[in-house]
């Protein structure tokens, strides 16, 4: 027997350990993807004649027990940890920079002073990138990683190739909106706003790469390419003395010429291993996009919600200070260090929604009673611990940022500090604790439900934020976010309670 069947046989095995014949067996190898012309190519007539052979030596020739037994440790490590990489991978995107970031505002304070001005002009950049670019990364996601999943290399390239140039034609337009309207306005003078808008560009193809490259298992290359690209503006600073402008805009441009490339290089590492699937047919394009419009629309308004408190603070701005836009440091330095622990906590909550949802197939398959009351309570138990877990995590490095922050930097500890920390920090801990709800929302097919509760809570967040930021402060923008995430939990909580007092209907639908 030659090797690629000694492969598809350990596959069935995989994932049917035990079959009644050969039907099941040629149903099994048809979801891998084969056909009448991929059992020729391996010497056959069709899929049932390569099912009976795969049957026969099913029987006859079963699996070395002490070879599973030595290898099946390891191979669920290797396994689990590629998962973890896969899952954690997107949201390294978002860390990294942050906290170099931070670092160096905390540590290297001159590094990166630009006037409130411009640094106005490249906050809003920074914010409308991820909020107009936040739809197309959900929308790579989620087809990068149906048809990676279903070995479909080409169309998997195809439709985000597809996506991207739709994400780059749409960030050309809003960046060119954002001048036109910004310079109606008289909001920044034109130097700035020129500079904010190919941050804007750069940093917007930038988060959609990262997607892609999650998407392909490259996850590991997203810190990598941040961190040698910094490297590379540190050694260009060193050679020619270049300002602070220049950093700004010469590192996420690099950035953006590793991820391509690492981009290129995962499309032809995929297309290799399968390259009998060159001619898939591509899905219609018309279904195919309508059915991703739920997720454009989520990562829309997820990002505009992530955000919205800045903006109310940024806006609450005294007109005496003669800017049109700009966040008070003490409001900034506070809401950094609790988002910086909501963004590691968001990567690794990816992952434990991952494995509830691989626990949930793992006790529909040992219970396959409809309304099995055992199956229902290890649920429910399961989900709260992820829900504490979660919980756990957030504060334990909030704490640590804070700890840091209070005993390696000279910054002052002010009472609007403090506020603006603990409500924000309270705020981002129950979104946290959301976010693992819409993503077990998303995962059963709700994902209408879980826009719906991003969408009531993204309202809550900028009327209030908006609100007692202009009547009390700055500082209670956050009280906006705080709302907002509780409206948001509460919502998604119920929906995700009502799914699991029926998990078997909804584990069919998914």
């Amino acid at each position: 027997m030659n090797e690629p069947i000694e492969d598809l046989l350990a596959d069935v095995r995989r994932v049917a350990p035990q079959v009644v014949g050969y039907r099941e067996i040629a149903a099994v190898i048809e979801s891998f993807g084969y056909d009448d012309r991929s059992a020729k190519d391996l010497g056959f007539p069709d899929v049932f004649a390569l099912a009976k052979h795969l049957c026969t030596r099913f029987s006859s020739d079963p699996a070395p027990e002490e070879d599973a037994i030595k290898n099946s440790r390891w191979t669920l490590f290797k396994a689990e940890a590629s998962r973890a990489v896969r899952k954690l991978s997107l949201g390294l995107a978002y860390v990294v920079p942050w906290a170099v970031l931070l670092v160096l505002q905390y540590l290297r304070p001159d590094a990166l002073q630009v006037s409130p001005e411009l640094g106005g002009a490249l906050s809003l950049a920074l914010i409308a990138s991820l909020i107009t670019t936040g739809g197309f990364i959900q929308m790579i996601s989620r087809s990068g990683n149906f048809y990676y999943g279903m070995e479909e290399p080409f169309v998997a390239r195809s439709t985000c190739i597809l996506l991207l140039n739709l994400g780059l034609i749409s960030t050309l337009l809003f960046a060119m909106l954002g001048l036109v309207l910004s310079l109606y306005f008289h909001l920044f003078p034109s130097s700035y706003l020129t500079l904010a808008a190919i941050e804007y560009v750069a940093l917007s193809l930038l988060w959609m790469f990262c997607a892609v490259l999650a998407v392909q298992g490259l996850g590991w290359c997203i810190p990598l390419m941040f961190v040698l690209s910094a490297f590379m503006i540190g050694l260009i600073k060193m050679w020619t003395n270049c300002g602070t402008i220049a950093i700004l805009v010469l590192w996420p441009a690099l950035a953006v010429l590793g991820a391509i490339g690492c981009m290129l290089a995962g499309f032809r590492r995929a297309e290799k291993k399968n390259p009998g699937k060159r001619e898939s047919a591509s899905p219609r394009h018309s279904v195919w996009f309508v059915s991703l419009l739920p997720f454009y629309g989520y990562g829309a308004v997820y990002f505009s919600f992530l955000f919205a408190d800045r903006m109310a603070a940024g806006s609450a701005i005294p007109w005496i200070s003669g800017l049109s836009f700009g966040i008070d440091s003490s409001y900034q330095r506070g809401m950094d260090l609790v988002l910086l622990a909501f963004l590691i906590t968001a990567a690794l909550v990816e992952y434990l929604s991952d494995s509830f949802l691989r626990f949930w197939r793992q006790l529909a398959a040992e219970n396959p009673r409809p309304g099995s009351k055992p199956l229902v309570a290890s649920l429910r138990q399961r989900h709260w611990r992820l829900m504490l877990a979660t919980g756990s995590v957030f504060i334990a490095i909030a704490a640590s940022a804070w700890f840091v922050f209070c005993h390696f930097t000279a910054a002052e500890v002010t009472p609007r500090l403090w506020q603006t920390s603990v409500m924000g920090g309270l705020g981002y801990l129950l979104l946290s604790m959301a976010l693992l709800e819409i993503i077990i929302l998303a995962s059963v097919n709700s994902t209408s439900a879980a826009l719906l509760a991003v969408t009531v809570g993204l309202g809550v967040n900028v009327l209030t934020g908006y609100g007692l930021s202009h009547l009390l402060g700055s500082q209670y923008a956050a009280a906006g976010l705080l709302a907002g995430s509780a409206v948001v939990l509460w919502r998604c909580t119920a929906a995700v309670s009502h799914i699991l007092r029926h998990p078997d209907y909804h584990y069919a639908i998914s």
